[in-house]
């Protein structure tokens, strides 16, 4: 299990942009993300299973990491997971809105809202900051 892909948002509405790494804070998200300081929201993760399952590519629904992960909606709240040397605690489901619908210009945007429950990804919150690159292994502790 592998880092995919790694995204930062710097600002509401525009399109994600693609990174080699991210530094992630502790108590937080990655550096210089728009969700970076949130305690709710502070990180998305995606599994890539579900990526290609909804026909969508990396970074189509906001996530700041992309995981080789295909039971990452199976994982329960609490759990935490490794990449590299940085700890990240799953917070819970993050549930979809039409706002992403919109994003991505679909047409029936509340169809596309209830085809990616369960497949929107979990919502994390760094446990130990550090930075992560493309390819780091993952594990589930």
């Amino acid at each position: 299990m592998t880092v995919k892909h790694l995204f930062t948002q710097a600002a509401h509405g525009i399109s994600p942009k693609p990174a080699e790494q991210l530094e992630l804070v502790m108590g937080g998200g990655a550096k210089g993300d728009q969700h970076e300081h949130r305690k709710t929201r502070a990180l998305v993760l995606m599994s890539l299973f579900d990526i290609e399952q909804l026909g969508l590519n990396p970074g189509d629904l906001r996530e700041q990491i992309t995981l080789d992960l295909p039971e990452l909606m199976s994982l329960k709240d609490g759990t935490t997971v490794k990449i590299g040397d940085v700890d990240i605690r799953i917070d819970g489901d993050c549930d979809p809105c039409v706002h992403i619908g919109e994003l991505l210009g679909v047409q029936d945007r509340e169809a596309f809202r209830e085809n990616l429950l369960g497949h929107r990804g979990k919502l994390a919150t760094v446990l130990k900051s550090g930075t992560i690159v493309i390819g780091d292994k993952t594990e589930v502790a």
